[in-house]
């Protein structure tokens, strides 16, 4: 059987795990269209995209859903793979469905269950196009069961993976690693958790550095003075950060009740020691001790920081099976659209 010709639709920054399922479908011999959403958030008058993120009803996203059907309608694709899909009108999914056999298929990485009111207001659209896919994909676990219990035909869990345009081209010099990287290091998003965790490590008297977005509205600001960096790393910077912490901690987040993070897989695929929140989901993926280590409290992360920190040979052992691992199991984002591809054969075929 050939391979599905695929129109795409999210967000093509590139180093986005978005760009690289896209790239994977082309990797893998799918014909591919695509529809970049960001040329449409982001259009450079400032009033005009924060009234689109938050009224989803301006000229560019209309014209989003009007280049969503032009480019249906001129590829003919079997598939319609639509990343989170927050502004995509269901009355565009809709119309895709008149135009004749494709499959509907929704990603997200995303918890769909919005707690907040601005955050329901921002996925009103979504959530009302939920039923009219043909395929639900979501690398949430919870997910999967609530889609199911929603009365969901087809639902799929994809795990999170590494992104193999994000590595670091050269060794990081020793000046630039002591400058960007410290003996324990976490990349990504502030949540009152992750605050409670990183503090623990400056109180031990661990030097810690972080990398993210949101970590001004810590309330520990002055416990965190230094530790905070007040910026996000992305592309061969984040690799390099990664590879300039002696232990990558990675913390999952509770707001989207994860079990994994793309970090989950990108720290080991780079050669970096990860020390990751110890859960039921993750803890399949790599070998404790030997391929990563695992926490289940502030006092376990505290103690196997110490310990790898004084040990730099079980650590440096530790990131290079890691490292085998993310290869040899296809922790890659290639290999996880491999994985779903008969799947979305399956869906065209109706079985």
């Amino acid at each position: 059987m050939d391979r599905p010709r695929i129109l795409f639709v999210g967000q093509l920054e590139p180093f986005l795990t978005t760009r690289a399922r896209r790239d994977a479908f082309e990797r893998l011999g799918c014909p591919v269209t695509s529809i970049d959403v960001e040329q449409y958030l982001h259009t450079g008058r400032r009033r005009l995209d924060s009234l689109g993120h938050w009224t989803l009803l301006t000229p560019p996203v209309f014209g989003l859903n009007r280049a969503i059907l032009e480019a249906a309608r001129s590829a003919g694709p079997d598939v319609a793979w639509i990343e989170k899909g927050i502004y995509v009108f269901p009355r565009t999914l809709r119309a895709l469905r008149r135009l004749g056999r494709m499959a509907l298929v929704y990603h997200n990485t995303d918890d769909w269950r919005a707690e907040t009111p601005l955050h329901r207001l921002r996925w009103r659209f979504l959530l009302r196009g939920l039923p009219l896919y043909d395929l639900h994909v979501t690398s949430n676990l919870h997910n999967v069961r609530e889609f199911r219990e929603a009365g969901f035909a087809r639902v799929l869990h994809m795990e999170l993976a590494a992104n193999e345009t994000i590595r670091c081209p050269e060794p990081v010099p020793a000046g630039e690693r002591a400058g960007i990287g410290a003996p324990a290091g976490f990349i990504g998003h502030w949540e009152p958790g992750t605050e409670r965790s990183i503090l623990a490590l400056v109180e031990a008297g661990i030097p810690v550095k972080v990398y993210g977005a949101g970590w001004q509205r810590a309330a520990a600001r002055q416990g965190l003075e230094g530790v905070v960096q007040n910026r996000c790393v992305w592309g061969e910077d984040y690799a390099r950060a990664i590879l300039s912490f002696d232990v990558n901690v990675a913390i999952v987040s509770k707001w989207n009740r994860n079990h994994t993070a793309s970090r989950t897989f990108q720290i080991p695929a780079l050669g970096g020691f990860l020390l990751h929140e110890r859960n039921e989901v993750v803890t399949r993926y790599f070998r404790e001790g030997v391929e990563a280590e695992f926490f289940s409290s502030d006092g376990e992360l505290v103690e196997k920081c110490r310990h790898y920190l004084a040990h730099p040979e079980e650590r440096r052992r530790v990131a290079e099976a890691g490292r085998r691992r993310c290869r040899d199991s296809g922790y890659f984002e290639e290999d996880r659209v491999r994985e779903i591809l008969p799947h979305l054969e399956q869906a065209l075929g109706g079985g």
